[in-house]
């Protein structure tokens, strides 16, 4: 009865900090339902369940506030200054880590695995690229999205091993996850997700065939999907993240990534 209580009688407030949260619950491990910016008038409760106002944002849609991001009153905030902020100024102004959005390199470690040479076989690589993600990276919105582009400049030590040949070429992956994201404090964040991925692989093999070595490009393109599993720790501007995923083609196999971000 809580709820109906305190939105039996309302008050404007105005949001005092850019990218404040606002929570599906009271709670500060309660879900992000949206990001608010800064001189943004609302209707709140006037009473406070702990340290929350409950806050209007649209016909329909409610949520919860810090009480520490609004202020009760139609107030008109001054424009930022122009002059170069000190450092203690700069962290007051910056976005909440959830709300933030980054790009940066990303390394992992992939068990590669194909249908090849009659079985499924798999090897351990390491693959290089970008990693972008956060809100307004791909799509404008409140939709957190997590995007990759990732390469292996070698081809898999399977068939240097069966054929006794040396092997060459490349593998090219990209992904795209609709992330779920967890808030667990100022500078740390839980996340999982999933999405489509692209996958192309080009080898130049040598196969021993008696006296003679035949020399042949093998070609495979495929769609699929990711999951992935991870966290985040903000480190002044850089995002470090770390997370598991699972890739489904046509074969399955997994992968740890590692990630250094830098807010854009």
């Amino acid at each position: 009865m809580f709820p109906v209580f305190v939105w039996a009688q309302a008050q404007q407030a105005t949001v005092m900090l850019e990218g404040a949260l606002v929570y599906q619950d009271a709670d500060f491990d309660a879900p992000v339902i949206s990001t608010l910016k800064r001189g943004g008038v609302y209707s709140v409760s006037t009473k406070k369940k702990g340290p929350f106002y409950k806050i209007r944002l649209k016909p329909g849609t409610t949520g919860w506030i810090a009480d520490t991001d609004v202020k009760p009153g139609v107030i008109k905030l001054a424009e930022p200054e122009k002059n170069q902020p000190s450092e203690e100024k700069k962290d007051k102004r910056r976005k909440p880590f959830f709300a933030s959005r980054y790009r940066g390199l990303d390394i992992e470690m992939i068990n590669f695995t194909e249908d090849t040479m009659g079985e499924e076989r798999s090897a351990s690589m390491i693959f290089y690229g970008v990693k972008f993600n956060g809100f307004n990276t791909m799509f404008t919105g409140d939709i957190y999205t997590d995007a990759n582009i990732i390469f292996a400049p070698s081809a898999p030590s399977y068939y240097a091993d069966e054929t006794g040949k040396s092997a060459d070429g490349f593998i090219f992956i990209a992904d795209f996850l609709l992330q779920t994201v967890l808030p667990k404090g100022k500078s740390m964040l839980f996340y999982y997700g999933f999405g489509p991925m692209f996958k192309y692989s080009h080898f130049n093999l040598e196969l021993p065939n008696g006296t003679k070595t035949i020399s042949y490009s093998a070609d495979d393109m495929s769609l699929g999907a990711v999951f992935d599993l991870g966290m985040a720790f903000r480190l002044g501007p850089v995002s470090l993240r770390t997370d598991a995923k699972y890739y489904w083609e046509r074969s399955r196999y997994y992968g740890l990534g590692l990630n250094f971000g830098w807010e854009f």
